[in-house]
């Protein structure tokens, strides 16, 4: 199972939670990613080079906590990650 971690030290804002859906779901940033909640869900669903559509993976996000302070629409992305039956999510 590929493992991927959300590093809060790397998240200040939206923006920076953006660039690193990005850099770990995205090969070679090759997609003109939307930087929306609409595109994230959409991403975190598969088929962009790093992970098949379908195929479980697993999140780790840390610092979690330290995130919602900085990051808006933090609860709807955990909703969006949470839905998909293909993540396995930890919050650390």
């Amino acid at each position: 199972m590929k493992t991927f971690i959300i590093n809060k030290n790397h998240l200040n804002s939206l923006d920076d939670f953006y660039d690193e859906i990005e850099k770990n779901f995205i090969k070679d940033n090759t997609l003109n990613f939307g930087r929306n909640l609409d595109a994230l869900e959409d991403v975190l669903y598969g088929g962009y080079g790093v992970f098949e559509p379908g195929e479980t993976i697993k999140i780790i996000w840390e610092n979690f906590d330290e995130s919602k302070k900085t990051i808006k629409n933090i609860d709807v992305i955990e909703e969006i990650i949470n839905d998909n039956k293909n993540i396995i999510f930890e919050k650390k």
